[in-house]
């Protein structure tokens, strides 16, 4: 299989990583950026061709797009590819508005395409036992989730000046938006439920030189009536990465920074601690989801986060942005 990544910043050069952990040789991926810089970047880490616009890689007939550039940028290529049958994997969130989302799901039925909203978290192995334990019967039905995610965004991108990445900007996909995303899509797996009302406020609190929030609460309730509180900034020294469900029949957190998950169950009255498998490299888990992704294409795996959950994202983050505008909750 051939494969074009769409974007070669620090996600698009994630994927050519994945790709290559699969096994796809280099001569079998093309890097698609208006930048000669990262082009030639690529080439020489990864011995990866490129070109300078889409219409020249999809001449070259790839099997699979994957578009790395950030979210408002996503679904211009998801349609170009989609339109020429090509399977499509696309970065959290699948985008910032619903222009397009419609036409994406019509072209997958169509044209029979593997569709793939990305969310790396259900490959790693905390989450992989955080889902048993919520599926376990002795736990019961999560009546609370709450969350705490953080961390100073200078520090994401270290090698590069904050104020010109895209996190630093909403329009753009970024101000959190992408990271309340990725863990909303998280949520939604780990619950197999959706968010059906949301409030949020979101501030600038910070000295950062950004045209976002930069701190963000959000209330929310599924479908099944979870209470959802959840806290996300991009100004935490300490990264914060911290989730936990409340149930009748007990408790479970999971500390992500910390590398642990632990439990606590009414019937043993005991907690249970769990670690990060020893020598487990967090990157792993986005290897694994595009090799899941590749048995997809050939029939031989189902999708965990599929396109119209994908799409509900979508509407969770519009929902969020009015709430934030009009100060009321809003109904999904």
């Amino acid at each position: 299989m051939k494969f074009a990544v769409i974007g070669t910043g620090s996600m698009g050069k994630r994927r050519i990583r994945c790709l290559q952990g699969n096994g796809v040789k280099a001569d079998a991926i093309r890097v698609v950026d208006v930048r000669e810089d990262r082009r030639a970047e690529a080439k020489e880490k990864y011995g990866v061709d490129g070109f300078s616009t889409l219409d020249e890689a999809l001449k070259w007939n790839p099997d699979a797009v994957l578009v790395c550039v950030p979210g408002s940028l996503h679904m211009e290529p998801c349609l170009a590819a989609a339109e020429a049958k090509k399977h499509v994997f696309c970065e959290v969130p699948l985008s910032v508005d619903l222009k397009g989302t419609e036409q994406l799901a019509a072209l997958a039925g169509s044209n029979k395409l593997v569709i793939a909203p990305g969310c790396q978290t259900p490959f790693h192995p905390l989450f992989k036992l955080m889902k048993s334990w919520l599926d376990d019967p002795a736990f019961g039905k999560p009546l609370a989730f709450l969350a705490d995610f953080g961390q100073y965004l200078p520090d994401w991108h270290p090698y590069e000046d904050y104020r010109k990445f895209y996190a630093a900007n909403q329009a753009m996909g970024g101000g959190n938006l992408d990271v309340i995303a990725q863990e909303f899509s998280t949520l939604y797996w780990l619950l197999g439920d959706r968010v059906n009302s949301v409030f949020c406020r979101g501030s600038h609190l910070s000295t950062l030189e950004i045209q976002a929030s930069d701190c963000w609460q959000i209330l929310a309730t599924t479908g099944r009536n979870t209470a959802i509180t959840a806290h996300f900034d991009m100004i935490q020294r300490a990264g914060r990465f911290v989730m936990k469900f409340i149930s009748e029949g007990g408790t479970i957190e999971l500390d992500l920074v910390g590398g642990n998950i632990r439990r606590f169950l009414a019937t043993t009255k005991q907690w249970e601690t769990r670690t990060t498998p020893q020598g487990y490299v967090h990157e792993q888990c986005y290897i694994d989801e595009i090799g899941l992704f590749m048995k997809c294409i050939k029939g031989e795996g189902q999708w965990h986060n599929p396109l119209p959950v994908a799409i509900d994202i979508v509407k969770f983050l519009q929902g969020m942005l009015r709430s934030m505008k009009e100060n009321v909750a809003v109904t999904l």
